[in-house]
């Protein structure tokens, strides 16, 4: 995958330019919403580390679930993780479904 960058003139040099990632590095976003009706095991559920979409950036950042959508159309809760809480994250966000994903530890194989 060929990943497209500009600049915004925070960074020393030029950051605009393309970039190649392996198949590997790319975390297809899922097609369909799940209907916790009918699909509800396959949902997230609480605890549940992911990869989560802050809301209003184009950024995914660590988080973990703290309530999975009670309809189709229902968002998740997730907790982002913030060292500035003591508890180690912010209040939970909704997130809708499709920008929720698995976080894949690097460490493991």
């Amino acid at each position: 995958a060929v990943v497209s960058t500009q600049s915004t003139g925070d960074e020393r040099g030029d950051g605009a330019g393309n970039h190649t990632l392996s198949r590997r590095r790319v975390i297809p976003l899922p097609l369909r919403k799940l209907n916790p009706s009918t699909h509800g095991h396959l949902l997230f559920q609480p605890g549940h580390k992911v990869l989560a979409l802050y809301p209003q950036t184009t950024c995914f950042y660590p988080a973990t679930i703290h309530q999975p959508p009670k309809g189709e159309e229902d968002e998740y809760q997730v907790m982002f993780f913030d060292n500035y809480y003591a508890e180690g994250y912010a209040p939970p966000l909704p997130v809708p479904q499709r920008y929720v994903l698995e976080f894949r530890d690097k460490k493991k194989k």
